[in-house]
């Protein structure tokens, strides 16, 4: 009898399995989002929060006659 290199696929010694990368998350987590009338910090300033669209919010800034759009990432809370 002949013996082959190869073995059945049921006899094989299964590999372990060495990720890279780390396994992404299905959901993803939901941080903090600045409400309506919620006072933030911004670069520019303290102020409060007018208007939401997306992932962009409008500012009416303390002590100036500005208000600035802003991105989520550079407004923080207040408190």
């Amino acid at each position: 009898m002949v013996r082959r290199r190869g073995a059945f696929a049921s006899f094989r010694k299964q590999a372990k399995k060495v990720e890279a990368f780390p396994s992404v998350r299905a959901t993803p987590v939901q941080g903090w989002r600045p409400k309506l009338g919620e006072r933030v910090q911004t670069p520019n300033g303290v102020g409060t929060v007018v208007k939401v669209s997306g992932e962009i919010y409008l500012v009416d800034l303390d002590d100036q006659i500005a208000n600035v759009w802003e991105r989520l990432r550079s407004i923080k809370r207040l408190g």
